[in-house]
């Protein structure tokens, strides 16, 4: 069998994936040229193909990505919906990492941090100004919309913090021991109506696309704030920015965002209730998130060798 390794940062761990399957032939290849030389005879990839490459790729029965978000590889090679390829995702490598981002996200507005920020610079002290914003966290309801990797992440540190935790998603998932049920989607409103904090974690798919609009921001209770870790285009822009606006959102800690980057004259970027943050939630010191991902990928090597059921496992039709 033949496997095509075209992460570069894995370079430092392919000799032990070598060392522990002697009789796999694991291909570096790292240009257009040496992929597709090497592709057609490829059974497995790590990393991602050009439609060009997966056009020549006559052997390929399984690609692992480096990401947890997917549209980056279905829209460069749209058409391995059509194909008997399994596709697994890097999803839950960074996950740890935004579970952090997001609770310091939720502190960092509940404590005003932007505010005293903004006092720094003019150096002024206005202790008696802030008393009555600042916020304690620990008693708020986190309600976080997509529960998988990152959510659960987010879920158990803002459960630590004392928060109550409740969550919806769109497919069946245990909560145990975070959250006592799952909800459905049917079941965002009661979330959005509940929640002091709506944390958005769930994965972008063409379906819910600008899922939080108007009518959803409305239904949040005055002074809630909104967090979203995973991809902007769940929320819809110009309604969030008019929530924003008129205080109905309280605030909001943006990690992504409708368009990236960002326009520099972007509203969002003036609004004094919004912390942003550009897409770096799931980030770490590099050689931590590499080895995690490379890690995701030496199990997935051993159960496709063994025949066993692969990790994180793509579904194509729903594209996450």
């Amino acid at each position: 069998m033949k496997a095509l390794l075209l992460a570069d940062f894995g370079a430092p761990y392919y000799p032990t994936l070598r060392a522990e399957h002697p009789d796999l032939e694991l291909v570096e290849a790292y240009t257009d040229e040496e992929i597709r030389s090497e592709i057609g005879s490829a059974e497995a990839v790590f990393g991602y193909l050009t439609q060009e490459q997966l056009d020549a790729a006559k052997n390929l029965k399984w690609i692992q990505t480096l990401d947890a978000g997917m549209e980056g590889l279905f829209n460069a090679v749209p058409t391995i919906v059509d194909t008997d390829i399994e596709i697994t995702n890097a999803r839950g490598a960074g996950a740890p990492m935004i579970g952090e981002h997001g609770v310091t996200l939720m502190l960092a507005l509940a404590r005003q941090l932007p505010r005293f920020w903004a006092d720094k610079s003019v150096h002024r002290w206005d202790q008696e100004g802030a008393l009555n914003t600042v916020e304690y966290l620990g008693n708020k309801t986190c309600g976080i919309i997509g529960f998988g990797k990152s959510g659960r992440e987010i879920g158990w540190r803002a459960k630590a913090l004392g928060m109550n935790v409740i969550a919806v998603d769109e497919q069946p998932v245990d909560g145990d021991p975070i959250v006592e049920d799952v909800w459905g989607l049917s079941k965002l409103n009661n979330l959005l109506e509940q929640s002091d904090y709506v944390v958005i974690t769930a994965p972008y798919t063409p379906r819910n696309e600008n899922m939080i609009g108007a009518t959803e921001l409305a239904l949040m209770k005055p002074g809630a704030r909104i967090v979203v870790t995973s991809r902007g285009r769940l929320v819809e822009h110009n309604a969030l920015v008019a929530a924003l606006k008129s205080g109905r959102v309280a605030g909001a800690g943006l990690d992504t965002t409708i368009v990236e980057p960002l326009p520099a004259d972007n509203e969002l970027w003036d609004l004094p209730n919004v912390i942003i943050t550009p897409h770096i939630a799931g980030n770490s010191e590099q050689e931590l998130l590499d080895k995690r991902t490379g890690d995701i990928f030496a199990e997935n090597l051993r159960r496709y060798v063994s025949g066993q059921p692969l990790n994180n496992v793509v579904d194509k039709l729903l594209r996450y």
